[in-house]
């Protein structure tokens, strides 16, 4: 009889038919599909280079071209999986952009990137070295967003130019995560808006 399959190294990808030939973003996108798999089914620890490889069905030789290590990869990936920064919202008006930004951000934690995340944060809370590297390379562009929007509000008159800061940019993100980390997923739309609404926007008023 045939032992049981151990559940820690249980995947969601599918036994590999043989590696696909595949370039560029293609095999970029099926390897980043891959790690986020492979943190949902093993979590940060129990994913590997190799399993990654095997579930993006190619070559683990593939991502050492690409990235230096695990670390390198994950990142990657996630920063992937999140909302673009090359997309701000510019719809003339302050408080939709703002919404706008915080409601991409609720999306992509109440789907399965953000279960991933929140997996990830529990990690960096005990590895610095993989903390600075997500906050450098994923974290801080997204609060910077934030600011850019500000910013852009304050150039046309919109905000008082001093609220334009680093400290109110992360308000309204902060709180969002920090529901999401405390309750989990779902965070609810009316949650977001209050956010917005009863602590950002005061903030802005001249």
């Amino acid at each position: 009889m045939a032992a049981p399959a151990d559940p820690t190294t249980a995947s969601s990808c599918a036994p590999p038919h043989g590696r696909t030939r595949r370039r560029g973003e293609t095999l970029e996108r099926a390897i980043f599909d891959a790690v986020l798999d492979q943190l949902q089914a093993v979590g940060y620890v129990g994913l590997t280079m190799e399993g990654v490889a095997g579930c993006a069905r190619t070559g683990k030789a593939a991502l050492y071209r690409r990235w230096t290590g695990k670390d390198d990869l994950v990142v990657d990936a996630i920063d992937h999986a999140l909302p673009s920064l090359a997309d701000l919202p510019d719809h003339g008006d302050l408080r939709q952009d703002l919404l706008d930004l915080l409601r991409r951000m609720a999306a992509m934690l109440n789907s399965p990137t953000g279960c991933a995340l929140q997996c990830l944060l529990a990690v960096a809370d005990r590895d610095h070295q993989f903390k600075a590297l997500l906050h450098e390379r994923v974290l801080a562009p997204r609060k910077g967003s934030f600011l850019a929007v500000l910013r852009r509000a304050a150039d046309r008159g919109q905000v008082r130019p001093e609220a334009a800061s680093q400290l109110v940019a992360e308000v309204g993100l902060a709180m969002v995560v920090q529901r999401f980390l405390v309750d989990g997923p779902p965070v609810p739309d009316d949650y977001v808006t209050s956010v917005l609404d009863e602590v950002v926007m005061p903030l802005l008023r001249p």
